[in-house]
C-alpha cells in the first residue's frame, strides 16, 4: 500500500509506473473493509486521483489506462468508505468525472465514471447538481448498457432529492432528456425517469418560471399519454404517485399546465382513477393525491396578492371554454360521492374544499345544470351532520355561495332537503356547547386548514372558535329571511301526511284479502313509488327520515313489537309469528313483484334512501387511530401471534352515593380487551361488604384481563342482572364494550375519529362503580324468547328461522346495540329488507301456494313466481366499508383492538360491507379464532406454541413457517387423510411433495389440492347424488350435494358408510386448509351445500337448486296438500277432495311408494317399498322425502364435514360470506382472465419484452383459447385450474414469460414451467401455428407430474 501511494503521489513517475500503482491500489481497495479504507491517508490521494482522472489539456493525449484506473480507484474508495466522496469532491473529482462523461472517448471509462458518481452523488448531491452532473450523465444515455442507464438515472434521483430552489435552473437542464425517456419500452427506466421528473418538479414547485419551462417540454403530454387507455392501472404504484405529484406541482404554479391538462381531457382520467379507487376501497393516500391534484387545477379561493395573477390566469383558462367547465362538473359529481363515503375526515374535508372552489367558480346557470346531476342540498345536509367543525364550516360556505347565486331555488331545496333545519340545529348546539365549555376535557380537534397546501405548517388554524356559529347566523339572518317561501313548510307537511296515509293503507292492505280488493296492491304500489321516487320533485331523504317513516315501517312489519319493551306481555308467540309472517308476505309482494317499465322497484329505492340516511350517522361508527398507522397490501391470513397490546391502568372509585360497597384503593392493570362484564366478578369480591376480599385465582385473572376477544360474550342472555355498574366521567359504560373503547370514545366525544396519542397509555383512568340491579326472576321477555325458540324449532320454512325474521318478530336487532343511537332504526330496517330480498323466492312462492290452496290460482302448472330482487351489492354502504378498511390499516387492528361496531356489522349486518372488505377482515381476524382453538387443545405442539406466544416472540418468529409432507399419487386420498390428521390443525403452512418427483413448493401443493378434490368426485365413493356411473367423475350439472344414506347405512354399491364419513371429514379439512393456506379446490359444490357450510338450514325450496325436477314436483305436491287442507276446512260437502288430482291424474296412478326418489333401497318408513302414496298420505310423503334429502339422510355426512372444519377453526367464522362468495374463496375466479388486458398482469423477462414478436404471438393465442383451454393453461402454469381471488391480477408472483434456451431445433422443443414462480419458459418458435400446437400439447399432456425443466 505504501509503495502504491508513493508511486501515485510521484508526479514525475511515468504513465506505466502510475498505472501499475493504481491497479495495485484498486485491487487492495476492492478486498479491504471500510475501517481500512477510512484509515488511508487522505491528503495526497484525495488531491492526486481527481487530477489523474481529469481530461488532458487541449491537444494533449491521455496517459493510457491511468484515467480509467484513477476513476476506478475513486469508485472503490467511495463505495468502501463514503467519507471519501466528500474528500474527492473537495478536490475537483465531480468536475473531472463530469467532463469525462461529456467527452465519452471510452465507454469503459464512462461506465467507471458513472459508478464513482453514483457513490459521490449520495454524499454530495448539491455539489453534483450545481456542477451540472444531472444533465451530463444523461447526455449520451443511449450509448450505455441497460444496467448503466439505470445507474445514470439513480445518480439523477440522488441529486434531485429535496434540492434547494436555488439549484432549479441547473436541474431544469436535465428535464428534456428525462422527458425523452418517457418513450422507453424498459419498465424500470420508464419508472425511474418519471420519478426523477417528479423530484425535479417538487424542487422547483414554487417558481412559476421554472415550472413553465418544464411545461414547455412534453412532460405533461408524455405522462398523460402513458396513463391513457387505462395504462395507469399497469403502472407501478410508486411511479403513479410520482406522476400525480409531478402533475400536481405543475398545476399549482402554471396556468399553462392547467390548460394542457384540460386540452388532453385529463378529467376523464381522473374520473377513471377516482371511480376505481373508491369502488374497491383502495389506497386512501392515492385518493387524497387525486383530490389535491383537482384542487390545484381550480383557482384557489381567497388568493393572496402574490397568487392573484395565477388565480386570474387559471380562471380565464377554465371560464374561456365551456367544455372545461363540463369536465369539472363531471368531476364534481364523483367528488361528492367520495366526500359522502370518505372514512378519513381529512379526505372528506379536502373533497369539500374542492367542491367549494367549483361552486365559487360556477355561474348560476351552471349550478342549476349541476344540480340536475347531483343533489347539492342533500350533500350539504350530510356534511352539516358531521361533528368536525372544519367540514361544517366549509359546508356553510358552500351554502352561502349557493344562496347568493340562486337564492330562491336553493332556499326551497335547502328547506326540502334539510339544510335549513341543520343550520338551525347547529346554532342551537353551538349555543348550548358554549355554556358547557368550561370543564370540558374533550380532545382538541386537529386543524385541517392546510391539508391541501404544502407550506403552511405552524400557522394558527384559520377557523376561529366561534366562526361556525357566526357564519350560520349570517346565513340565517341575511339569506333565509326571504319573502314568498311559505311553500316549503307546506310541502314538508304534505310529505308527512302522505307517509301517514301510506302506512294506514299498508295496515288495511294487510288485513284485507287480495281477492276482495284486487286493486289495493296496485294503488299501494303507485303510492309507494310516488313517495320513494328518485326524480325531482320527489320526497327528499330529509323528509323521508323526519316523517318517521323508518320507524313506522318497522312498527308495521313487526306488528307493533319494534322497540316495545312491554310487547311480550299479553302477546301469544304463535299469533305474533303468524301476523308478522302475513305482513312480510304482503309487503314482499308489494315491493318485489311489480316492475314499473324497467324502473327500480320500491324495495330498491327504499334501500337507497336508507343508505343515504346512514351517511348522516357518520359519527356512530368512529375509527380508532393510533399514532402509528401502517398500510396493508397483503390479504393472506397471518397464522402467528402478534405482540400483546399495551395494558390500561384503571383506578376504580366508589360512587359518592354508594353506601353498601367498600372502596377499592388500588389501580388495576388490565389488557385492552377487558370489559365491565369481565372485570365485575373480580372487583365485586373485593368491594362487597358481605364477602371477604378474595385472592384472585388464575381463572379470575384471565377473565379480568379480557381473555375473551372483542365481540365474544360470556353470557348471551342480556336479561341477566349486573352486580356492578361502571361509569366514566358520569357516563354509564356498556357492559360488553371494552374499557379501552369506551374511554377512548368519551375522551374524543364530539370528534369523528378516535385519535390515540402516547399520553393515553401513561394516564390512570378513573372508573366509578356502584351496585347494580338486584337479581330478578326470569323476565317475561326471556320467557317469550324461550317460547319463540321452541316454536321456531318445529317450523318447516327456513326463512321463518332466519335472524332477520327473528329480529322482525322481536322488534329489535340481535345483541346489545344501543337503541338510542340514530343508526339503530336504519340498521334494523336494512337487516329486515335484506332478509326479505334474500328470501324473496320463498316468500312469494308461499304466497302462490296459498293462492292455489284458496282457488285463486287454478292450474298447478302456473305455480311460478316472477321476482325482481334488489342486487346484493346495492345493500352495501360505501361509507361503512371505507371506515372498516381504514380501521384495518391501523396497527391497533393487528393487536385485535377492533371497535365494537366493526365486529357487530360483520357478524350481524355483513351485507353492508363489500366482499373485498369482509375478506380482508376475515384474513386479519380468522387467525385469532384459529390460534384460540389451538390454545384450547391439549397437544404438546399447541401448548408449546402458546408458551412461545406469551412473551417469546423471537422464538415464535424463528419457527419454520412451512411443513413439508410427501404423498404418493397412486394413493393420494389416503395420503391426504394422513396429512390432514397429522397437520390439519397446525399453525404452519403445509406444503406437499410427490413421491418420486423433484418438484416442491407452491406448484406441487396446488396440484395436490386440485387432484384430491378431483378424486373426491370419483363415482363409487357414495358421497354425492347422481353417483350412477362407473368411470370418470360424478356428473352434477347443478353442483354436488351429499347422497342420502338410510339409518341402516346400506348402499346398492356396498360402499362402507364409515369410508363415506371419513371422506366428508377430509373434505372439511381440505376446505379449511385451502382457506388458511391460500389454496384452490376444483370441486363444483352446489349452492345448497355452501349454505350448509355457512350454517344455514335448508328446506323444500332449496331442493330445486341441485335437483330441479325433484324440487319442482315436491313443491307442487306441497301445494296439492295445502289445497286439500283448505277444501277440508272450508267446504261443506261430504267429500270435498274427491276430484282433487295432480296434473289431471289421480295420485294413485303415479305409482309412488315410500322410498326415496332415485334411491329405491332407501325406505322412508319400514316397509316403504310396499306402501303406495295416496292423497291422504301425500303430506307425510313430502315431509319424509324432504327430511331424507336435506336432514336425516345427510346428517352424519354433514356432521363429518363440519367436524373436519371445526378441528381447525370454527365453521361459524365463514358466516359473514354468501354462497357465491364462498365458492370464489374456495374455487377461485370462474372467469379465467379478461381477454382485453391480460398483458397488463403479466411480465416478460430474460430475452423477451412487450414488443417481442414471440410475446405478441403468445398473447394472440391466449386470447383465442376457450374456457377449457384456459383452465388447462392456468393449471399448467400455477398447479390449479382456477385463478385465485382477484384473477390474473392477484397472482403472486406475477405470471412471467421468459425465453427458453434451446440446444437443438427450436421448433422441436416444448414449453416448460416453474409453477412455484409462475414462470413460463417459452422457445421463440418460427411460426404461430407451431407455437399453438406445442403450447396446447404441453398444457394437456404435461400435467400430473413435476420434474426439472
Amino acid at each position: 500500500m505504501a509503495y502504491a501511494l508513493a508511486a501515485i503521489a510521484d508526479e514525475g513517475a511515468g504513465p506505466g509506473e502510475t498505472a501499475a500503482a493504481l491497479s495495485a491500489l484498486c485491487d487492495m481497495l476492492s478486498l479491504s473493509g471500510p475501517e481500512f479504507i477510512a484509515a488511508i491517508p487522505a491528503s495526497p490521494l484525495a488531491e492526486r486521483l481527481p487530477r489523474l482522472a481529469a481530461a488532458p489539456a487541449a491537444g494533449a493525449a491521455d496517459d493510457g489506462d491511468v484515467p480509467l484506473l484513477a476513476v476506478r480507484a475513486m469508485a472503490e474508495a467511495c463505495e468502501g468508505a463514503p467519507l471519501w466522496a466528500v474528500r474527492f469532491a473537495q478536490h475537483g473529482a465531480i468536475e473531472a468525472l463530469r467532463d469525462r462523461l461529456l467527452a465519452v472517448h471510452c465507454i469503459e471509462l464512462a461506465d467507471e465514471c458513472l459508478r464513482a458518481l453514483d457513490a459521490i452523488s449520495t454524499e454530495c448531491p448539491n455539489v453534483c447538481l450545481s456542477r451540472g452532473v444531472a444533465a451530463a450523465v444523461l447526455q449520451f444515455f443511449d450509448f450505455f448498457s441497460t444496467n448503466k442507464q439505470k445507474v445514470a438515472l439513480q445518480i439523477v434521483s440522488n441529486i434531485f432529492i429535496d434540492y434547494a430552489e436555488a439549484y432549479a435552473p441547473t436541474a431544469m437542464e436535465a428535464v428534456p432528456a428525462l422527458c425523452n425517456l418517457l418513450q422507453s419500452s424498459d419498465k424500470t427506466i420508464l419508472e425511474s425517469a418519471i420519478s426523477c421528473l417528479a423530484l425535479a418538479a417538487a424542487g422547483a414547485s414554487k417558481n412559476s418560471e421554472h415550472m413553465g419551462k418544464l411545461c414547455e417540454t412534453n412532460a405533461v403530454e408524455a405522462t398523460i399519454s402513458l396513463m391513457g387507455n387505462e395504462g395507469w392501472k399497469s403502472i407501478n404504484d410508486d411511479t403513479l404517485t410520482g406522476i400525480l405529484g409531478l402533475l400536481k406541482n405543475l398545476a399549482s404554479v402554471s396556468a399553462k399546465a392547467v390548460k394542457s391538462l384540460f386540452e388532453l381531457d385529463f378529467c376523464e382520467l381522473l374520473k377513471q382513477m377516482i371511480t376505481y379507487y373508491s369502488s374497491f376501497h383502495l389506497d386512501s393516500d392515492k385518493m387524497q393525491m387525486l383530490v389535491e391534484l383537482i384542487y390545484h387545477l381550480i383557482p384557489p379561493l381567497g388568493a393572496s396578492e402574490q397568487h392573484a395573477k395565477l388565480f386570474t390566469a387559471k380562471k380565464n383558462v377554465i371560464m374561456g371554454q365551456s367544455t372545461y367547465m363540463n369536465q369539472l362538473a363531471s368531476i364534481a359529481i364523483l367528488i361528492v360521492q367520495v366526500a359522502k363515503s370518505a372514512a378519513l375526515t381529512s379526505l372528506c374535508y379536502s373533497c369539500v374544499v374542492v367542491i367549494s372552489n367549483i361552486v365559487e367558480l360556477s355561474t348560476p346557470d351552471f349550478l342549476m345544470e349541476l344540480q340536475k346531476s347531483v343533489n347539492l342540498s342533500s350533500f350539504l345536509t350530510c356534511l352539516l351532520s358531521r361533528k368536525n367543525r372544519h367540514i361544517v364550516f366549509q359546508a356553510l360556505k358552500i351554502s352561502r355561495t349557493l344562496l347568493e347565486k340562486r337564492q330562491h331555488f336553493f332556499l326551497e331545496t335547502f328547506t326540502k332537503e334539510g339544510v335549513k333545519y341543520s343550520i338551525d340545529s347547529i346554532l342551537s348546539q353551538e349555543k348550548n356547547s358554549s355554556h358547557q365549555s368550561k370543564g370540558n376535557n374533550n380532545v382538541k380537534e386537529s386543524c385541517l386548514c392546510f391539508d391541501l397546501e404544502s407550506s403552511s405548517t405552524g400557522e394558527a388554524c384559520r377557523i376561529e372558535n366561534n366562526a361556525v356559529m357566526k357564519l350560520a347566523e349570517e346565513i340565517k339572518k341575511s339569506l333565509f329571511s326571504v319573502k314568498g317561501s311559505k311553500i316549503s313548510p307546506y310541502r314538508f307537511g304534505f310529505a308527512l301526511k302522505s307517509f301517514r296515509d301510506f302506512f294506514a293503507r299498508l295496515n288495511v292492505h294487510t288485513a284485507t284479502p287480495s281477492i276482495k280488493n284486487p286493486d289495493s296492491c296496485k294503488q299501494l304500489s303507485d303510492l309507494s313509488r310516488r313517495l320513494l321516487s328518485d326524480e325531482l320533485p320527489a320526497t327528499s331523504t330529509f323528509e323521508f327520515v323526519h316523517s318517521g317513516s323508518v320507524k313506522h315501517l318497522a312498527i308495521y312489519l313487526s306488528n307493533g313489537a319494534y322497540r316495545n319493551e312491554d310487547f311480550s306481555n299479553g302477546h301469544e308467540v304463535l299469533g305474533q309469528l303468524n301476523e308478522v309472517q302475513s305482513r312480510l308476505l304482503k309487503f314482499a309482494s308489494l315491493a318485489l313483484t311489480m316492475s314499473n317499465e324497467g324502473s327500480a322497484n320500491p324495495l330498491g329505492i327504499l334501500v337507497e334512501k336508507l343508505l343515504d340516511t346512514l351517511h348522516l350517522c357518520y359519527d356512530s361508527f368512529p375509527v380508532m387511530l393510533s399514532d402509528e398507522q401502517r398500510a396493508r397490501e397483503s390479504v393472506m391470513i397471518p397464522l402467528r401471534y402478534t405482540e400483546e397490546p399495551t395494558s390500561l391502568e384503571l383506578k376504580f372509585r366508589k360512587s359518592l352515593r354508594e353506601k353498601e360497597l367498600r372502596n377499592y384503593n388500588d389501580v388495576l392493570s388490565v389488557n385492552l380487551f377487558s370489559t365491565p362484564d369481565a372485570i365485575e366478578p373480580v372487583l365485586f369480591s373485593e368491594v362487597c361488604r358481605d364477602q371477604e376480599p378474595a385472592s384472585k385465582n388464575s381463572n379470575q385473572e384471565k377473565e379480568a384481563n379480557g381473555s375473551r376477544k372483542l365481540g365474544e360474550s360470556k353470557n348471551d342472555d342480556r336479561s341477566r342482572s349486573s352486580k356492578l355498574k361502571f361509569s366514566y366521567n358520569g357516563v354509564m359504560l356498556h357492559p360488553s364494550t371494552t374499557f379501552f373503547e369506551s374511554i377512548l370514545r368519551l375522551m374524543n366525544k364530539g370528534q369523528s375519529d378516535l385519535l390515540i396519542d402516547s399520553s393515553f397509555w401513561d394516564e390512570e383512568h378513573n372508573i366509578t362503580y356502584r351496585k347494580g340491579n338486584k337479581s330478578k326472576e326470569i323476565s317475561s321477555q326471556s320467557s317469550y324468547n324461550t317460547q319463540l325458540s321452541r316454536v321456531q324449532e318445529n317450523l318447516q320454512h327456513t326463512w321463518l328461522k332466519d335472524p332477520f325474521f327473528t329480529a322482525t318478530l322481536l322488534g329489535k336487532l340481535p345483541g346489545d346495540l344501543d337503541g338510542s343511537d340514530p343508526s339503530y332504526n336504519l340498521l334494523f330496517m336494512l337487516k329486515v329488507l335484506e332478509g326479505l330480498n334474500r328470501f324473496s323466492y320463498q316468500l312469494l312462492m308461499d304466497e302462490q301456494i296459498r293462492k292455489f290452496a284458496e282457488g285463486t290460482l287454478q292450474d298447478i302448472g302456473d305455480l311460478k313466481v316472477t321476482v325482481y330482487p334488489v342486487p346484493q351489492h346495492q345493500f352495501m354502504s360505501s361509507l361503512l366499508a371505507n371506515k372498516l378498511e381504514l380501521q384495518m390499516q391501523d396497527s391497533l387492528f393487528e393487536d385485535g383492538l377492533i371497535p365494537s361496531w366493526c365486529v357487530y356489522l360483520v357478524e350481524t349486518c355483513p351485507f353492508l360491507l363489500s366482499f373485498d372488505t369482509r375478506w380482508k377482515y376475515f384474513c386479519l381476524t380468522a387467525h385469532r379464532s384459529f390460534m384460540t382453538d389451538q390454545v384450547n387443545s391439549s397437544s404438546d405442539q399447541v401448548n408449546n406454541t402458546l408458551g412461545q406466544a406469551n412473551g417469546h416472540q423471537d422464538q415464535v418468529k424463528s419457527l419454520p413457517q412451512t411443513i413439508k409432507y410427501r404423498v404418493t399419487r397412486s394413493a393420494i386420498l389416503e395420503g391426504a387423510i394422513s396429512m390432514m390428521t397429522n397437520h390439519g390443525p397446525s399453525s404452519r403452512i403445509v406444503e406437499v411433495e410427490f413421491e418420486g418427483e423433484v418438484g416442491t413448493g407452491r406448484g406441487p401443493t396446488f396440484e395436490f389440492y386440485t387432484t384430491v378434490s378431483h378424486e373426491l368426485q370419483r363415482p363409487g365413493l357414495g358421497m354425492w347424488r347422481g353417483d350412477n356411473s362407473d368411470d370418470g367423475f360424478v356428473q352434477a350439472s347443478f353442483g354436488l350435494f351429499p347422497k342420502p344414506w338410510s339409518s341402516s347405512g346400506t348402499s346398492s354399491r356396498r360402499t362402507d358408510f364409515s369410508d363415506v364419513l371419513q371422506k366428508f371429514k377430509l373434505l372439511g379439512h381440505l376446505v379449511v386448509r385451502a382457506v388458511l393456506d391460500g389454496r384452490i379446490l376444483d370441486i363444483p359444490l352446489s349452492k345448497a351445500f355452501y349454505k350448509i357450510m355457512l350454517e344455514q338450514e335448508l328446506d323444500i325450496y332449496d331442493i330445486p337448486s341441485f335437483d330441479p325436477e325433484l324440487g319442482k314436483t315436491l313443491i307442487e305436491f306441497q301445494a296439492l296438500v295445502s289445497r286439500k287442507k283448505f277444501l277440508e276446512t272450508s267446504s261443506r260437502t261430504s267429500s270435498p277432495t274427491a276430484f282433487l288430482s295432480y296434473r289431471n291424474m289421480k295420485l294413485e296412478d303415479l305409482c309412488l311408494d315410500f322410498t326415496l326418489p332415485g334411491s329405491p333401497e332407501y325406505e322412508l318408513i319400514p316397509g316403504g317399498s310396499q306402501k303406495m302414496v295416496t292423497l291422504d298420505s301425500l303430506e307425510e310423503y313430502v315431509s319424509l322425502v324432504v327430511d331424507a334429502t336435506l336432514k336425516s339422510g345427510i346428517a352424519k355426512q354433514i356432521e363429518g364435514f363440519k367436524s373436519g372444519v371445526n378441528e381447525v377453526f370454527a365453521l361459524k367464522t365463514f358466516k359473514m360470506f354468501t354462497e357465491k362468495e364462498m365458492e370464489r374463496i374456495l374455487c377461485g375466479e370462474q372467469d379465467a382472465w379478461a381477454l382485453k388486458n391480460i398483458e397488463d398482469h403479466m411480465e416478460f423477462e430474460h430475452g423477451y419484452d412487450m414488443s417481442s414478436p414471440t410475446i405478441i404471438t403468445v398473447l394472440e393465442i391466449l386470447r383465442e383459447f376457450g374456457r377449457e383451454e384456459q383452465r388447462a393453461f392456468i393449471q399448467f402454469t400455477t398447479g390449479a385450474p382456477q385463478l385465485p381471488l382477484g384473477g390474473l391480477a392477484s397472482l403472486d408472483p406475477k405470471l412471467t414469460v421468459v425465453r427458453k434456451q434451446c440446444d437443438g431445433n427450436i421448433d422441436d422443443e416444448l414449453p416448460s414451467v416453474n409453477t412455484c414462480r409462475h414462470f413460463i419458459k417459452l422457445p421463440s418458435y418460427s411460426s404461430k401455428e407451431i407455437m399453438k400446437k406445442k403450447l396446447k400439447y404441453a398444457i394437456t399432456e404435461g400435467l400430473g407430474s413435476f420434474h426439472l425443466s
